[in-house]
This record gives C-alpha cells, sequence and structure tokens, in this order.
C-alpha cells in the first residue's frame, strides 16, 4: 500500500466533504480523490475508497457513506471530536495538492510560523491528564515581570500566528497566556481539575475577535464603511463569523457585525485606517479618532 497516497486521499476526501451540504457521485469522489496523486484510475475503486472511510471513521470519528436520497456519498455522522479534527485538517489541504516534488519549490506559504517550544508539549499532555499547572509567565505589560500563575487547562489556541493556553484560574475565571511567554510549567501534584464543557469556552470566543475573552465586556452592535477596494478585500476574508453586508455599491461596502469591541479587534479595524469609516457604535468612532490622532502626533514630519 502507498502511505503517502492512503493520507493524502483521506485528507483531501475529509476536506471536500466538510464543506456544508457537499456530496459526491461515486465517478467524482474517485476523481477527487485520486487527483494529482500519481495512481491509475483503475487502480483505485468505489472499494479502496471504502476501506479510507474506515480509516477516516476509526481516527477521526467521521463517518462517510452513500446517501440514498441525496444520491451521493457525503459525511453521515460526526463524533464528538470530529469537528476539531476537521479544523486541523485544513492545515493538511496543501500538502494533498501538491502532486509533484519538484512543485514543492514554486509553493511559499506564510513563513511567519507561531512560536511553539516545549510548554506546547508539556501544556498538552496536562490538559489530556486533566493536570492543573503552574506557569511562570512573562507580562509585557509590567515591565516583562514574571508572575506565577495556577490554571486548569483546557485549550491551546491558535490565533493571529501565536499559540496560546485557554483555562481557568483558581478563581473560576476563564483566562488566555501567550504561549511563548511561559517560561516554565510546574505539574501540581495530586491536582486534578474537572473539565468545564467546551461549549462555554467556544461560547465566550465566538462573540470575541481573536483570543480576547473578556465575558464581562458587552456585545455590541457594529456597522463598518470601506471603499470599494477594501470592502472587497473584507468581504472575501471577513473579520468575523457574524459579519454580514449591509449595503454595496460602486463606491463603498458596508459591512455589519456583532461583537465585544476589543484591542485586537481595534487593531484589526486599523490595517486598513486608510478607508475604514465606523458608523456606529460613536464609542468605537472615538477610539479609532483618537488613536489616528495620537499616530499622526507621533509621525509628524
Amino acid at each position: 500500500m502507498n502511505t503517502i497516497a492512503l493520507i493524502r486521499r483521506i485528507v483531501r476526501i475529509t476536506n471536500k466533504l466538510s464543506y456544508p451540504n457537499a456530496i459526491l457521485s461515486k465517478d467524482e469522489l474517485i476523481n477527487y480523490a485520486t487527483q494529482g496523486l500519481g495512481d491509475h484510475d483503475e487502480s483505485i475503486t468505489i472499494r479502496t475508497l471504502q476501506r479510507d472511510f474506515t480509516a477516516i471513521q476509526d481516527i477521526f470519528g467521521i463517518r462517510i457513506g452513500y446517501n440514498r436520497a441525496r444520491k451521493g456519498y457525503c459525511i453521515l455522522e460526526r463524533g464528538e471530536t470530529a469537528h476539531e479534527y476537521e479544523k486541523l485538517l485544513q492545515n493538511f489541504e496543501l500538502l494533498s495538492r501538491i502532486d509533484d516534488p519538484s512543485l514543492v519549490s514554486c509553493i511559499d506559504a506564510e513563513h511567519r510560523l507561531p512560536p511553539i517550544g516545549d510548554s506546547f508539549h508539556e501544556v498538552l499532555f496536562a490538559i489530556r491528564e486533566r493536570r492543573m499547572i503552574e506557569i511562570e509567565y512573562e507580562h509585557y505589560r509590567n515591565c516583562n515581570e514574571l508572575r506565577k500563575h495556577t490554571i486548569s487547562p483546557h485549550l491551546l489556541k491558535e490565533s493571529q500566528h501565536r499559540w496560546y493556553i485557554v483555562g481557568y484560574n483558581e478563581g473560576g475565571e476563564l483566562r488566555v497566556y501567550a504561549l511563548e511567554r511561559v517560561q516554565s510549567v510546574k505539574y501540581l501534584e495530586h491536582r486534578k481539575f474537572k473539565p468545564r464543557p467546551m461549549e462555554e469556552i467556544e461560547q465566550q470566543f465566538s462573540e470575541s475577535f481573536g483570543v480576547w475573552a473578556d465575558g464581562n465586556q458587552q456585545v455590541e452592535d457594529i456597522v463598518i464603511k470601506y471603499d470599494r477596494l477594501d470592502g472587497s478585500f473584507v468581504k472575501s476574508l471577513p473579520l468575523h463569523h457574524t459579519q454580514r453586508i449591509i449595503e454595496e455599491n460602486e463606491d463603498s461596502i458596508t459591512i455589519g457585525l456583532k461583537l465585544r469591541i476589543t484591542n485586537d479587534f481595534v487593531m484589526a479595524l486599523l490595517s486598513r485606517s486608510r478607508s475604514i469609516e465606523i458608523i456606529k457604535p460613536h464609542s468605537l468612532r472615538q477610539r479609532i479618532y483618537e488613536t489616528l490622532l495620537r499616530a499622526i502626533e507621533r509621525n509628524k514630519i
């Protein structure tokens, strides 16, 4: 068995069928799974792919099969961890599309990789074993002071080229720590924790931009207007899953969002300050205005 080809098929099949309402006929599935993998069409049959389906279910908890009502192959059932696997597999989509080793030099992917370090594996072990940990953490806002924090780690989350530890402190408050600022990790003997529901954590992040998860901050209705050029970029890569188009014409694009206004979000807006106009809320408009005034003052010629 060609193991590399098997891995590529599994990744491509799973990613393709993970799209909403995705369904493929037998021929479409075979053609897509084998496209550019160097296999002869006749060597890969539906029986081969059915064995792949078994591997996908065993590894990822995703059951694929034929849906008679829809007349095609699709995802029939997802296990508890399937969604997380699907997100990770998206990172391998690039690999599945490189069908010739000579083409590797023609693919120039992002080189600003998130720092990981030894702490990643130590925290991952603590998450798996439900072990409370004490971390020594560098606080940039306090002159790089090192402080110790006791947390129950629940999640490792990537955002904007950085990895973060997401967990609860001893007071039961959700906290986020940048992994590259963790100087040491200590497992606390005989101290384990009962994990909180992941839905509880995901809900907090779903209403924020990036990894800011302050549950006490209000979720607000936001309306932003861009010129046509910047608006096209924001339209093709939405700032947030709540983004919607309010108005679009030949001169401008106006979007609406519903989330917490955090520092991360404001910085993202400032990246297109050339054309941005905050329609509401007024507090955000004032914040952008004052930030730009300070920038102008610092950059006087």
